[in-house]
């Protein structure tokens, strides 16, 4: 019997690389290099998801208050950073699953459902594929592999 993808995504991942392309062409993502970048994927057997992308080295608000940094201080961390949750389907027949955004740092996103292609490379390793979104104001694909947490080294 095949497990359902829905129950192979069900779980916390890791963000382990992140390309973009132009064509044949590979591209640095929106926020910089993979390496120099993190991420953390969740999905919860009720229907629940998040995603979070972040820079590894953000610096911190001078003043060190929540509702504070200057005005420059704002844009660089919210540049920094890409982050959205909500709920989620899967078409077992396809191999997609549908993120249904209801939050996020982008607000083009909230109110959309972001549909990405499930490619499990392994039992601890899923790449999702991405149809060509809008980057720089060009479409361009992409896809984002993961490792399942607590599966590092093994």
């Amino acid at each position: 019997m095949t497990t359902s993808v829905r129950t192979r995504l069900s779980g916390s991942w890791r963000m382990t690389d992140w390309k973009v392309f132009r064509g044949e062409e590979e591209l640095d993502p929106p926020l910089g290099p993979a390496a120099d970048c993190a991420g953390l994927l969740i999905y919860t057997d009720e229907g629940t998801m998040s995603a979070n992308l972040t820079l590894l080295e953000r610096p911190p608000f001078a003043d060190g208050s929540l509702n504070g940094g200057t005005q420059q201080e704002r844009a660089e961390a919210y540049r920094s950073v890409i982050a959205y949750a909500g709920t989620y389907d899967v078409d077992e027949l396809t191999e997609a699953v549908v993120h249904h955004v209801e939050i996020a740092t982008f607000p083009d996103f909230v109110g959309t459902a972001l549909t990405r292609t499930c490619i499990f490379e392994d039992e601890n390793t899923l790449k999702l594929d991405t149809p060509p979104m809008k980057m720089g104001g060009e479409w361009l694909g992409s896809y984002i592999r993961w490792q399942r947490t607590g599966t590092e080294g093994r």
